[in-house]
């Protein structure tokens, strides 16, 4: 049978390779592959591949071997001779590994650190979730060629499945469709749920099943139908869990479908493995394939290409990322122009690699290994994000780019943070500070340029300027962006253009200068902050409302100086009653929720801070703690917190005194530039201003 489907689950078991597909029809396929899992052996100086080959040949789990040429580093200057050795079964890869270490004739092993799934994958240069023809007979893999959907925005279509089971016995479980809306509440005797559960999912056949740490509540969904003497299984065609994706929460929520299949594309590891992947990993996979196609054998987890290196020059060269200091207080008219993708573009435009970086400058004679796996994700990337801008925000089409092209920023940010990285295979930490070297060229060389031309740089930071100019148009800063992109060759547009913006300062020192610290109005009536409690997780509703109400309030003018006058007092005042408020128990309790991220298991712990202690009392929903503060000032720590989820609407209660200081705390966040102190919120009057006191 022919057909064209899309990879979902693949997975290399004993003697086979197993692909599960989702055709383009709708239904699901499964074929299967012999596999024999292979790497590849270097002989000690002394002895011949034919020596070695001879040893591998002798083992009785090893299936074949064979001399291959291959290139002995990314510079590729020369092919060495090396044995390659195939083995039965995955079974006995890792015993055969340990082998091929004891032999005194062999010196290095190559092309492992891998899942056997994913070199398997590699060599058929087919990713998970790609959409390929198949050709199959009986079930077996006769072959399989990638069909070109990289034009497609739409991701392939996995249906998926949430689900929160109760605590054991099982008496609840609720079922949600993707976009979280309640499909099924069950309830009643742990047997007629899991009865009821396992109809469900045999209704909807889902390819992708979600839950909070899917791995233990599987297992335990699974332990507990078995108590029951119930032979309960997720997977498809009889399986205990093949055939479908499963994936955490969070992992699922944060870049959808869309931003999985970019990941898994990238990764060649299957979805259900690579969504919960260190960033480092899923480079590293990248880079074993890159190697892999262009022939150089991949080495061990050991670190690349390093030089000696004194520490006055360790300090020259390692200065980090460029900073200009902020021009505290209030401006008007200003243009954030960003370097797109500043990192990603250095690599591929200035040929920054792993081999190409020496003592002596970069070798520009043959392009980069960096720049070739970077490339083609770059240009997607950037695709993807111009795609995006032509589609309402929000609809559909939209969210499918903004989550593809968000998952392939962080691994494209994440190729410049691991190219120094100890744990890097191919690690060069001079790619790293050359990189850092080059950005700060091009900052420098963007700050000049807007000087010449008249503007004036209130702001910088690493890869994007803030500058403002006497009645610039949004057209005068598009060219400023392209004059600047023809001078460097890396590519700067216009990010945001805000009608007012306040640069603020520290917020325990108010005399010192911050980065990433502001926030603003655009020109198009959007809000846009950085490094206040709005951004924050687990920053109360309360004060998250407080703080939008007041930069309404503040910007709501036609000039700077009604902002300076009438706008600082309406957004004093907005905070003198919201702490009046609170301090007065007016205040619902749920809007003074604090929900904090748990990063570990409670009993890993050792501090008793308020979201633990929380958690301990009950407080754990999902992967967050959210609580109340009842009295921070008692002894006892599980007095101070309340578990939001015994909040009813009966309780009034709350630590006032806490609260006040914190929305206090929120109001001197935006107002740092115009009153004289955090204390003078509360009552009395700010200080005189003038416009040119923050200029």
């Amino acid at each position: 049978m022919d057909f064209q489907g899309w990879l979902l689950e693949p997975y290399v078991s004993g003697k086979h390779a197993t692909l599960w597909f989702k055709t383009i029809d709708g239904d699901t396929v499964r074929v299967k592959e012999r596999h024999h899992p292979r790497f590849i052996a270097e002989p000690k100086e002394g002895y011949t591949v034919g020596d070695i080959g001879y040893l591998f040949d002798e083992h009785p789990d090893v299936h074949a071997t064979r001399v291959v040429d291959r290139y002995a580093t990314l510079s590729r200057r020369e092919m060495k001779k090396y044995v390659e050795v195939s083995v039965y079964s995955a079974r006995f890869l890792d015993s055969i590994l340990e082998y091929a270490e004891r032999l005194p004739e062999v010196d290095e092993v190559y092309d492992t650190g891998l899942i056997p799934v994913q070199w398997y994958l590699i060599h058929k240069d087919v990713a998970p979730s790609n959409l390929c023809t198949v050709e199959e007979r009986d079930g077996r893999l006769k072959s399989m060629e990638v069909v070109d959907d990289e034009g497609a925005i739409e991701p392939p279509p996995f249906e998926a499945l949430l689900f929160e089971a109760s605590d054991s016995p099982i008496e609840k479980i609720n079922v949600y469709d993707e976009s979280q809306r309640l499909i099924s509440s069950l309830r009643g005797k742990e047997e007629v749920v899991l009865e009821g559960f396992q109809e469900l999912i045999a209704e909807r056949d889902p390819d992708v099943i979600v839950t909070d740490c899917p791995v233990t509540t599987i297992k335990r969904v699974v332990h507990r139908a078995a108590c029951n003497a119930m032979d309960f299984r997720f997977g498809r065609d009889g399986e205990l869990y093949h055939g479908r994706i499963f994936l955490g929460l969070t992992a699922f929520l944060d870049p959808g479908i869309p931003g999985l299949v970019e990941r898994s594309r990238f990764t060649f590891a299957p979805m259900g493995v690579s969504a919960d992947w260190e960033p480092g990993k899923t480079i590293d996979s990248r880079q074993c394939y890159a190697a892999a196609k262009m022939g150089v054998v991949v080495p061990k987890m050991k670190g690349g290409f390093g030089y000696s290196t004194t520490a006055w020059d360790a300090v020259r060269r390692d200065r980090g990322g460029m900073l200009f200091s902020p021009v505290v207080g209030l401006h008007e008219n200003v243009a954030c122009l960003d370097f797109e993708s500043m990192f990603p573009n250095i690599i591929v435009h200035k040929n920054v690699s792993y081999e190409t970086v020496t003592p002596e400058g970069v070798d520009t004679s043959k392009p980069g290994f960096m720049g070739g796996f970077t490339r083609p994700f770059l240009e997607r990337r950037l695709w993807l994000k111009h795609q995006r801008d032509t589609y309402i925000p929000g609809s559909p089409e939209w969210w499918w780019c903004q989550r593809r092209q968000s998952a392939l920023k962080l691994m494209l940010v994440v190729v410049y943070g691991y190219s120094g990285c100890y744990a890097n295979r191919f690690a060069n930490v001079r790619v790293f500070q050359e990189i850092n070297r080059q950005a700060r060229i091009a900052m420098v060389q963007a700050l000049n340029i807007c000087l010449e031309n008249g503007f004036e740089v209130v702001y910088g930071d690493t890869d994007s300027l803030f500058v403002k100019g006497p009645d610039a148009s949004e057209e005068d800063y598009r060219e400023l962006a392209a004059e600047v992109t023809e001078d460097t060759r890396l590519r700067m547009g216009l990010d945001r253009h805000f009608r007012y913006l306040v640069l603020l300062t520290r917020t325990t020192d108010p005399r010192m200068v911050v980065a990433r610290r502001y926030y603003g109005k655009l020109t198009d009536g959007r809000f846009f902050y950085r490094g206040i409690e709005l951004r924050r997780h687990d920053t109360p509703p309360y004060l998250k409302d407080m703080q939008t109400r007041m930069m309404e309030a503040l910007f709501d003018a036609d000039d700077p100086e009604t902002v300076l006058g009438e706008g600082v007092n309406d957004a004093l005042e907005i905070a003198n009653r919201s702490i009046r408020d609170v301090r007065r128990g007016r205040v619902n309790p749920q809007e003074l929720v604090i929900s904090k991220r748990l990063r570990k298991e409670l009993s890993e712990y050792r501090a008793r801070q308020p979201h633990i202690v929380a958690a301990m009392l009950g407080a754990e929903e999902g992967e967050d703690s959210n609580y109340l503060l009842l009295n921070t000032g008692r002894k006892n720590p599980y007095l101070r917190v309340m578990p939001a989820s015994l909040l009813n609407g009966a309780h009034k209660g709350y630590d006032r005194k806490k609260y006040a200081e914190m929305t206090r705390r929120a109001a001197w966040n935006l107002l740092r530039p115009f009153v004289p102190g955090e204390d003078y919120i509360g009552g009395s009057r700010y200080r005189a201003s003038s416009l040119k006191d923050y200029y």
